[in-house]
């Protein structure tokens, strides 16, 4: 186990030069009951911006694998939907895939087969747009070289619906004894997810690979504030040097059993990022009006940084999950990088910062094997929890945990060194 503090690990990588639970909404109470009126100043946004053109792409990292201009090489699965082009709003180019399927199908997929692609060592990203749905799963299989060998990667995307969003796949499962360095055939697989009716529509473009990281990381993700992430994650965490993230929620701060601003500052003060979380009850963040929820996140950020947690309000936590297009414009305003539940490890590098998922950290044999693929693929694993006690982890249970990803070769790391790194 490779235990860096902030400073070491940023040098070192810049000198390198390079799923939980069902529903998978937030369990979390949040402090009061006054969860506001969403509709008080105005309707639900649905904001449907689109990148078309190339020029204004971000740079990315590696190169792409496809950028899906042509389609003959792609073939739709049998009983899986429909393929085609996406003309109207292209991810870049004058085209990209569009994948869908009506609604007694199950879900929409193609392939395409290759000579024989050396992918060892890398990691893959795909653009993803999706619409008529809040969530949708995303599965990249790798049939190394046949389907007997499948090197699974896999995403749950909560968001934003109507907009084009990156997805940094990290692995699901594996079956066999997939040789990477020997992928005939690639196949990309859309799922509904949260609600199982209605047709698929999804579209895909510039599948990207890049070379990944030798070392893979752990992040420790706590939401809700409360006391106990002080009194017993913050006390089991020391003795192994790890430090952590917490979801602020300033009207929660110094309530009966939530974290004071005193602990606050003790965790800021060990390393740990104190990121920015609004307060939104019972409701999602989109069904408030625009003003509104860009209310929320300005003034949840200002607290933070009103209280010296300037490094921890650079990023965001999505209050259950889901994110709108309106949302994600105004945390790309506000924020550097964004967090909510994704389901599986990120692949590393990221190439969106505003769409790193987690998963739960108390899954057992499942948070450990995301952890033993982090270690294995130089991936990121985001482990997420919330209540400790009786109505969430044990002590007993969070400390094997800790202990497990410690015998793992990973570094442990804050939102803010996978920011700067």
């Amino acid at each position: 186990m490779t235990n860096r503090n902030r400073r070491s690990f940023v040098t070192s990588v810049a000198a390198a030069g390079t799923l939980g639970l069902a529903g998978c909404l937030s369990q979390v109470r949040e402090w009061g009951s006054g969860d506001g009126d969403p509709t008080a100043s105005g309707p639900r946004p649905n904001g449907t911006t689109d990148r078309t053109d190339a020029d204004d792409l971000p740079t990315l990292p590696g190169e792409s694998l496809d950028d899906f201009e042509s389609l003959e090489e792609w073939t739709a699965m049998i009983d899986g939907g429909k393929l085609g082009a996406e003309t109207t709003a292209p991810y870049a180019g004058s085209q990209s895939a569009h994948l869908s399927a009506d609604p007694d199908t199950e879900y929409a997929a193609a392939y395409t087969v290759t000579d024989g692609l050396d992918l060892r060592g890398t990691a893959l990203s795909l653009a993803v747009r999706f619409t008529g749905r809040e969530q949708l799963h995303i599965e990249l299989e790798l049939y190394a070289p046949n389907s007997r060998n499948v090197y699974a990667l896999e995403r749950t995307l909560t968001g934003p619906r109507d907009r084009w969003t990156r997805v940094d796949f990290g692995t699901g499962g594996i079956e066999g004894q997939p040789d990477l360095a020997d992928v005939r055939r690639i196949q990309l697989t859309a799922r509904r997810r949260g609600t199982t009716s209605g047709p698929l529509d999804c579209s895909i473009d510039d599948l990207r690979v890049v070379d990944r990281p030798e070392t893979g990381r752990v992040m420790f993700l706590f939401d809700g504030t409360l006391a106990s992430h002080h009194a017993t994650a913050f006390e089991l965490m020391q003795p192994y040097g790890f430090a952590g993230v917490e979801a602020v929620i300033p009207e929660a701060v110094g309530q009966d059993g939530r974290l004071t601003i005193d602990e606050l500052a003790a965790l800021d003060d060990a390393g740990w990022d104190m990121a920015a979380r609004p307060r939104t009850g019972a409701h999602f963040l989109d069904e408030f009006a625009a003003t509104k929820q860009e209310g929320l996140i300005r003034q949840t950020k200002a607290y933070l940084e009103h209280h010296g947690f300037e490094d921890g309000a650079r990023h965001f936590v999505t209050p259950r999950n889901i994110l709108s297009p309106t949302a994600r414009d105004l945390v790309e305003q506000y924020h550097e990088q964004a967090f909510r539940f994704g389901g599986s490890p990120n692949g590393l590098p990221v190439t969106d910062p505003y769409n790193v998922g987690f998963f739960a950290g108390d899954a057992g044999e499942v948070t450990n094997r995301y952890v033993d693929y982090a270690a294995e693929y130089g991936q990121l694993a985001v482990l997420q929890f919330d209540y400790f006690g009786e109505d969430g982890i044990s002590e007993g249970t969070f400390e094997r945990v800790l202990e497990y990803v410690a015998e793992r070769d990973v570094d442990v790391v804050t939102a803010t060194d996978l920011l700067d790194a």
